[in-house]
């Protein structure tokens, strides 16, 4: 029991090791590159902007941190004969780097977790606070849109000359209710609200000062003015539905992503983006345990031709082919050249059988 201690000690602490000074050095260069934006802002900005990155830091990081904390806490004792003391005792290289390999088990499942539960909750105040500086010009969030129009079912389709995502409020607004594809009502507001929920009642669209038009099978029109007419439990369509202020996947969980495709899909939208960042949400968290098997594979076993060094040098190299061939796949997946699954999975499934190859291998040399 002494050994698989000093092993995972060895391990955790190399990692934790490279993690916080990787932190350390990615939130320097990024408030570096920020320096103008801070200087006009408040402490209180800066500090709540980089505790709120820090998950998505963590996020990137534990790959390449489980890589070289792998290859130094590992490699260094196979340098140093220990993992030939534990061969030579009749116990099989799997069995001792068994543990190394539970513990990119449990950081595979704790990233997923993180990023269902943390990420997206910090992602979007991220986003939110620097929303205000010149970040905004790059890469702006929708607030408002004007003349669209909003396909929520089969039933009911929209048409807003303008709509604000903020105050949930719109102006000008069309709304036609189908059954069956036969138009039967439409209604014309200068100005629709959403009504929040109570505990009264669901929250709910209200439609202030227009005309409430009825169409009978008889092929007569009915025509009814109105200040406020509320329109309770007759549609399905939520202001998140129109702007939603999680615009992109990395502010949103696994359930928001379906929701979003939902939407789109009803409106008639490509959904190609959104699923393949589902998709990608499910398989990115287990690039940790394949990069932890690659190093693994790589140092265990202690060799006079080649030194650690050079084990590093060809392990990251691995490594950041890995990231490529992801953001390939992923770019192939949003544009229609995969599909969504082969785009998120395609790159793991390479290189886990990379990694089977080298660890079966060298475990067997």
């Amino acid at each position: 029991m002494r050994f698989p201690r000093y092993l995972v000690w060895n391990f955790v602490k190399m990692f934790l090791i490279v993690v916080i000074g990787a932190i350390l050095v990615f939130a320097l260069i990024d408030f570096v590159g920020n320096i103008k934006t801070w200087l006009a802002r408040d402490m209180k900005d800066v500090g709540d902007y980089y505790l709120s990155y820090l998950p998505y830091m963590l996020y990137l990081i534990s790959p390449v941190a489980l890589f070289i904390a792998v290859i130094a806490s590992v490699g260094n004792m196979a340098r140093h004969l220990e993992m030939c003391a534990m061969q030579s005792s009749g116990q099989s290289p799997f069995k001792t780097l068994l543990p190394i390999f539970l513990i990119g088990i449990l950081v595979s499942v704790g990233s997923y977790e993180m990023s269902e539960l943390w990420l997206p909750d910090a992602n979007h105040r991220r986003f939110e606070i620097m929303e205000t500086n010149a970040q905004k010009r790059k890469n702006p969030r929708i607030k408002e849109k004007q003349n669209f129009t909003f396909i929520d079912n089969e039933k009911a389709s929209w048409y807003f000359k303008f709509y604000s995502g903020s105050k949930k409020m719109g102006r000008d607004v069309v709304l036609l209710l189908r059954d069956e594809g036969r138009l039967v009502e439409r209604y014309d507001a200068r100005i629709v609200r959403w009504i929040e929920p109570d505990s009264n009642s669901a929250g709910y669209w209200r439609m202030e000062h227009g005309f409430h038009r009825v169409f009978r099978k008889d092929g007569t029109v009915s025509v009814t003015p109105y200040q406020r007419e509320s329109l309770l439990n007759r549609l399905n369509t939520h202001p998140d539905d129109l702007i939603n202020e999680r615009q992109l996947s990395d502010e949103m969980d696994s359930k928001m992503v379906k929701q979003r495709i939902d939407v789109l899909r009803r409106s008639g939208e490509d959904t190609r983006v959104m699923e393949t960042a589902l998709h990608f949400k499910r398989s990115a968290h287990w690039m940790n345990l394949v990069v932890l098997l690659i190093g693994a594979a790589l140092c265990h076993r202690y060799k006079r031709s080649g030194g650690l060094s050079q084990k590093f040098g060809v392990g990251l190299l691995i490594v950041f082919s890995y990231y490529i061939l992801e953001r390939i796949g992923l770019k192939m997946g949003e544009n229609g050249a995969l599909t969504p699954f082969m785009a998120a999975w395609i790159s793991h499934y390479v290189y886990a059988l990379l990694a089977s190859v080298m660890l079966y291998r060298s475990f067997r040399l």
